[in-house]
Parts: structure tokens; sequence; C-alpha cells
């Protein structure tokens, strides 16, 4: 069954005989826990931050995590000499928790992440890297959102007093889903709405964001996947105006259109929207922080190996959470380790394997 499906998921769409690999890394700017001795404390005070890799080991990427990222990157290369490149989906602000706390959880504030990285010890040349990776062609943003938060739902649960979320705030901390025992809401879809009047407030959200963006990489974000859960359909015309020409899909894609209701459509590689902006599809995952798979290497190459065969452009999803280490440094060492062994494998299978990131695979199939 699981075979079927991973044909059946490179049936349709766009097609090439050429070896492209693109690995997209969500995440990237956004805040999850603090520090380690943040990490320890929620952990003893009822958090179960131990229950999910995200919570456990994601964090806002160091100075070194990029410095290694970077490292394993460019000892890998492609057949045409140039090196591995990855698209990071990144989010461009934070909370401002001083300043929520401060108006008594009644009006929301964010920072951009670069702000966010001044108050981190060890962060302070994290624009400078970024910076580094998009002229060498090694990390090449794309947009994931303004803030990996649903902000009116975050807040409103804070304003009730949840017990759960005041303690992770009280942190400086978002991403946790267990608190003694139980679930806490779920708040990190950024437009995911509750009715259909939230719609209306995303569109500044995507505006904003879309303006760090351009601000903090130089360079109009033209790609876009949202965070956790599908943006409402709606929204697509925003995105174009914002300069997105092209989206990540879910082959069969559930749209919110808020109250309990949604709209659904079949998508493929390569298929154009009423926006004409082009649709990708993943259709290999790597994250080998996530200990279900016991060789994320093996069944990486294994789809990867299929999206070849049926002619397609093998796109990895793998989370910023696999490479970092500033809250548990073994854990960043084991996925460069992994990225490192999966990158060999490849060229070592395809010599003619070409790397690209995800703008450059829509161009080339817009072209």
């Amino acid at each position: 069954m699981v075979n079927l499906r991973k044909n059946l998921s490179n049936v349709f769409g766009w097609r090439t005989k050429r070896k492209i690999v693109v690995i997209e890394s969500d995440d990237w700017g956004s805040i999850r826990t603090r520090s380690k001795k943040d990490y320890d404390a929620m952990l003893s005070k009822g958090l179960e931050l131990d229950r999910s890799i995200f919570t456990k080991y994601d964090c806002l990427e160091s100075n070194a995590d990029l410095e290694n990222l970077f490292e394993v990157l460019f000892r890998h290369k492609d057949f045409t000499g140039r090196p591995v490149v990855f698209t990071p989906m990144s989010i461009m602000a934070n909370p401002s928790f001083e300043k929520i706390k401060a108006s008594g959880f009644s009006e929301y504030a964010y920072e951009p992440f670069t702000e966010t990285c001044k108050s981190y010890p060890n962060h302070d040349r994290v624009h400078a890297l970024w910076q580094k990776g998009i002229k060498e062609r090694l990390f090449v943003p794309a947009l994931h959102g303004r803030e990996h938060l649903n902000v009116s739902r975050w807040m409103k649960e804070l304003r009730n007093e949840n017990e759960g979320l005041r303690l992770a705030f009280e942190h400086q901390s978002v991403g946790a889903s267990w608190y003694k025992g139980c679930r806490l809401p779920a708040y990190l879809a950024a437009f995911d709405p509750e009715t259909e009047v939230d719609i209306q407030s995303y569109t500044k959200i995507i505006e904003t964001g879309a303006a760090i963006f351009q601000s903090t990489c130089g360079y109009e974000p033209r790609y876009f996947i949202a965070s956790n859960s599908p943006e409402p359909k709606s929204l697509e015309k925003v995105l174009k105006m914002a300069g997105v020409d092209y989206l990540t899909r879910y082959k069969f894609q559930k749209y919110p259109l808020g109250n309990g209701k949604f709209s659904y459509e079949l998508n493929w590689l390569g298929k154009h929207n009423k926006q004409d902006q082009v649709i990708l599809t993943r259709n290999c995952g790597f994250e080998p922080s996530d200990p279900s798979n016991k060789d994320w290497v093996d069944a990486c190459m294994s789809e990867i190996e299929n999206a070849f065969k049926w002619h397609k452009p093998a796109i990895v999803s793998s989370h910023r959470v696999n490479y970092v280490g500033f809250i548990h440094h073994d854990n960043a060492a084991f996925g460069l380790k992994e990225l490192d062994r999966l990158l060999t494998n490849i060229i070592n299978r395809w010599p003619d394997v070409e790397f690209m990131q995800s703008v450059e695979l829509g161009d080339l199939i817009d072209d």
C-alpha cells in the first residue's frame, strides 16, 4: 500500500528527465524554546515538551547551527559544480512578549526575527549568515509566514489565562502541546480561521510578513507555504500581490473557509491556479530527528528513486528541527551527520544530479 501511494503521488503533473533534487526546510526564523534552562524549567512545571521533537529540540537557529549546516552543504557538489542548496521556508517575526505583557494581554505585538536574535546569546551573526547563504546560493529563503502562530487564537487563550500557555509565555516559548497530561489548544497554524472574519485579518499579516522578508533578504518572496495547515484559498490573490509566484500544495488540498467549513481541490506538480501561480508538491521526506523511522536516509533514497522513475524532481521536506543544536547539541550533530550521508548517497547513486532551490525549479516549470 505504501509503495502504491508513492507511485500514485508521482503519476500526474510536470515531468523532466533531469535528476533534480530540491530540499525545502520549514520553520527558520521562528522561536520555540529560548534555552536549555527554560526547557528544563517548563518540563519540571508540567509542560510536556519531551513528547514531540519540535518542542524537545527545535529552537531559533544560532550562529553555529548555520555555520555547521553551510559546511555540510558546501562539501557536496552536483554535476554542474554547484553546492547543495537549501530552501529555508522562513518565519519573519516572533511575538514581542514584553509588549504583550505590558498591554495586559489586550494587544498583540511582534518583532522581526532579527530583533529576536539580539536577545539570544550566540545569535548575533544570524542575519549576516542568512545573507552569506543567499550570496553563496547555499541557503535561499522563501516565505513561510510572518509568525508561526495563530495570533487571534493564541491571544484569546492567554487572555483566558490558559495555565499551560501562560507558563510557556513566561519562558518566551511557543509550541507546547501538552500540559499535565492534557492537550493544549492548537495555535500554531497561522492561517487557520475559526470564522470568516478571521480571514480578513490575514491580508495584513501576509503584507507585513512579505515586507519584512524583502527588507531582510533583499528580494520579494516568490515562493510560499503556510505554517502547519493550508491558508484559505482566497489569500492566493493577496500572496500574488506580495510577489509570490509559486505555492506548495498537498496533492489533495483542504482549504479552510471558517466556521468549520472547507473546500477541496486536487493539485499536481506544475498546475496553474487562477492567479497564474504554479503549484509545487513535495514527494520526499527526511526528518532524522524523528525516531519513528529507523533509517531516514534509506527511506528518502527510496522516495527520490521513485520520483526519478516517474521523471519527476525530488522535492524533499526536511524541517529546521533536524539541524539545530542550541538546546540539544547532539540533535544537530546527528542530523548533520545523516544529511551528509544522504547527500553522499545521492551523488554516488545519481552522478548527474542537480541541486536546485524551489524558485529555480518553479522558473524551470513555468518556462
